[in-house]
């Protein structure tokens, strides 16, 4: 209260009332609280403007750590990713591998990824809405790995019910149509893989539509195709249209083929194994290497020469039987395989004068006979004839050495002058053994010739063709007993809205 009343006797006349008017500003003192000068208010503005450009320059570099951040952890989401799906792919080829040795090494019939629903017999009349999708689903988007698990040659017949169906209808605008899209996808396919799988696929689905086309669209004149038809089989013969033109494109369809797979996958591989395995293979160094004694081996591999070569020759037996080749095309191969091995090492033998000896000879026969034997196990028994010249070249190496012998049924396989290069070569095994004399060779080379041209052959041939393949011959027929009104639609090709059965 004492102090409110002091308060209140202080005049009001003491207090600048007008402190904007500028008589009152030159007349009071200075405030030195309110002072400012023109220098502190540059500094202000610098430091300002300072601490602004400092956390402009802060906030970036927090920009750019933060992004470099972000791309970071996507980087290692997208190695993650990378990472599992390449796991995930080689999982799958190692499912289907196994599912493929199960199929080829078991008796029981693999699990068929076909339809769920029941089998109900329709007209095995394929419609089909989109041929562009139709084509492309079952050519090009067909793996190796699905095919062995479907039903063997699946493509084959449903293109087959396809053309029926154009047929039924009358449509040859769209049966063209049709072919068009699958002789091209047939083409691109096959050009643009070095896969033995892919290659092996189309070659035996091309042969077998080839097959299908004469029993189903046969001509009168050759009886042979339709003779084993069923009378059901004959109610879904093609009769509108010639199906020859589509025939005829079909089988350049399997020499290409047949081509890239014989020389472009299968011979590079089978070369290199001919020689170890037929010529430089020695049997006992099976037992050798069990008392762990030294043997010199001609190819530095043990054991393994005669075993590789036998077991390529299965992988390729396998494949063909998995996706379904038929003993024509699987003999046409297998006599292509055995022409070349026996070409090879019969050039060889020839020139090579370790080779030429009696203890060699034996060796060599034994592992003729073993090849031999694998082909009988497998019903190709007929192939052997194929390596009888590299019997009888050793059989030349291991008996007697007089003129009646070698000009006989011992070299019947053999050309004149290649019977002459084997004993030019021919190494004594012991001194009681003479060496053959060059006009006893004179003699042998003589007979020989009149025995080559009195049955019509060549007297100068020498190298064998190592080489050379044999076009397919694509004129066997083979007749399919399968039933097409019992096909379906595998549900994993989705091929729903592509096509139906009627």
């Amino acid at each position: 209260m004492e102090f409110e009343a002091e308060f209140s006797q202080v005049p009001s006349s003491s207090f600048p009332l007008e402190i904007n008017s500028p008589a009152n500003a030159l007349n009071r003192p200075p405030d030195y609280y309110f002072v400012t000068t023109f220098e502190d208010e540059d500094e202000a503005d610098e430091s300002l403007s300072n601490s602004h450009q400092t956390s402009k320059r802060v906030s970036t570099t927090s920009q750019e750590d933060a992004l470099r951040a972000v791309h970071g952890q996507l980087n290692n989401l997208t190695a993650e990713n990378l990472s599992l799906n390449d796991k995930l792919l080689r999982q799958a080829d190692e499912l289907s591998d196994a599912r493929a040795q199960l199929h080829a090494c078991s008796d029981a019939e693999v699990i068929r990824l076909e339809s769920l629903h029941k089998q109900v017999e329709h007209t095995a009349l394929l419609e089909v809405v989109n041929v562009p999708e139709f084509a492309r689903i079952i050519i090009s988007d067909f793996k190796p790995r699905l095919a062995k698990l479907l039903t063997k040659s699946l493509p084959s017949y449903l293109i087959l019910c396809s053309f029926r169906f154009y047929d039924q209808a009358k449509d040859e605008a769209q049966r063209t149509s049709l072919f068009s899209a699958v002789h091209a996808n047939f083409k691109d396919t096959v050009s643009t893989s070095h896969d033995i799988d892919v290659v092996t696929l189309w070659f035996v689905n091309q042969w077998k539509l080839c097959n299908l086309l004469r029993q189903y669209a046969g001509d009168d004149g050759n009886p042979e195709w339709i003779a084993l038809n069923t009378a059901k089989q004959n109610s879904h013969r093609i009769n509108n249209y010639d199906m020859t033109p589509i025939r005829e494109q079909l089988k350049l369809r399997i020499e290409e083929c047949y081509q890239k797979l014989m020389k472009k996958i299968i011979e590079p591989n089978l070369t290199p194994k001919i020689v170890p395995a037929i010529l430089q293979h020695e049997s006992s160094s099976d037992i050798t290497l069990a008392t762990g004694t030294a043997q010199k081996n001609g190819n530095g591999n043990g054991p393994k020469g005669l075993k590789d070569l036998l077991n390529f020759l299965d992988s390729i037996y396998n494949k063909l039987q998995i996706f379904g080749g038929d003993s024509v095309l699987i003999g046409q191969v297998f006599h292509q395989i055995c022409q070349w091995t026996c070409s090879l090492a019969l050039n060889h033998m020839m020139f090579r004068k370790e080779l030429c000896n009696f203890e060699k000879a034996v060796q060599i026969k034994h592992n003729v006979s073993e090849t031999q034997s694998w082909l009988y196990q497998k019903g190709l028994g007929e192939m052997r004839e194929t390596l009888e010249p590299l019997v009888q070249a050793c059989h030349l190496l291991m008996s007697r050495k007089d003129e009646e012998t070698i000009c006989g049924e011992l070299t019947s396989k053999l050309k004149p002058r290649q019977v002459v290069a084997i004993l030019q070569h021919y190494d004594p095994s012991d001194d009681f053994e003479e060496p053959i004399r060059p006009d006893f060779l004179i003699k042998v080379q003589r007979r020989l010739n009149e025995r080559a041209a009195a049955n019509g052959e060549s007297t100068e041939t020498l190298i064998e063709k190592g080489t050379y393949l044999t076009p397919f011959d694509s004129s066997p027929f083979v007749y399919c007993d399968f039933k097409l009104e019992t096909l379906s639609l595998p549900s994993c090709l989705h091929l729903e809205k592509v096509c139906r059965l009627l």
